[in-house]
């Protein structure tokens, strides 16, 4: 796979890495045109959006580090080392919807209208990084005989016949909701109902997708698991809640 696009003795460019800033560009691109069209407060959006960011690498950093504790036992300072771009995901999207809802809370805004923005936003960015994974040789299939199967030329991944592109599939279950997500918030007005939704989709979807990994893990599965339940309350409180417009 493409996973380096330039090198020489002073720069590396890494496919993944550029794939980032793309979706960092689209992701900021969509929340300022998601708040204009629903006539949202674009203030907050400038004021607290750098907090979420960092809570969210925060807390991705966190959960990654106390649940990959063996890898920087033998340099515990290579934890703050965010360049490896390695975060959990389920500490990322923690860290970044508590610190959206003190925001919200604070500021007297309403909070699930600006969980559907955050979270629809960032199934944006999430298509980028599942192809930037497909790129990077991560996250990576097992072995099939179906005639997409794709072989890797990576030292990471052990299987020399064709493999899913799980990665692949990643990214189109996301593209997909998203385009579903942003056609439903022009019908559905309830705040809240369109996010929880596509929440629970994604972590289902994922959990599904998970066992076609080359590396599964217990603890992404049972992750997803709790991620769609949760959804699936923040769901039902949503259709039923007395709604407010801010």
């Amino acid at each position: 796979m493409l996973e380096i696009l330039f090198q020489n003795s002073l720069v590396t460019v890494r496919t993944l890495n550029i794939l980032l800033a793309l979706g960092f560009l689209f992701t900021g691109t969509f929340v300022i045109r998601y708040v204009n069209k629903h006539k949202m407060n674009l203030a907050f959006v400038t004021e607290y959006l750098a907090h979420v960011i960092v809570a969210a690498l925060l807390g991705g950093r966190l959960v990654y580090v106390i649940s990959n504790l063996s890898e920087f036992k033998h340099n515990f300072l290579s934890v703050i080392y965010i360049w490896d771009l390695k975060f959990s995901f389920f500490g990322m999207l923690a860290a970044a919807i508590a610190t959206l809802y003190f925001a919200a809370r604070k500021n007297k805004e309403d909070f699930w209208a600006w969980f559907d923005t955050f979270f629809l936003s960032s199934l944006g960015m999430l298509i980028f990084v599942h192809i930037g994974y497909f790129f990077a040789g991560k996250n990576y299939g097992l072995p099939t005989s179906l005639p997409w199967g794709i072989s890797f030329e990576a030292t990471n991944i052990p299987f020399v016949s064709p493999i899913h592109p799980t990665q692949l599939y990643a990214a189109l279950l996301t593209a997909i909701l998203l385009a579903y997500s942003v056609k439903q918030s022009k019908r559905i007005h309830l705040s809240g109902v369109v996010g929880a939704r596509a929440l629970m989709i994604y972590s289902l979807g994922m959990l599904g997708i998970d066992f076609l990994h080359g590396s599964p893990s217990i603890y992404v599965k049972i992750s997803y698991g709790v991620l769609a339940a949760l959804a699936f309350v923040g769901y039902i409180h949503c259709t039923h809640k007395t709604h407010i417009t801010s």
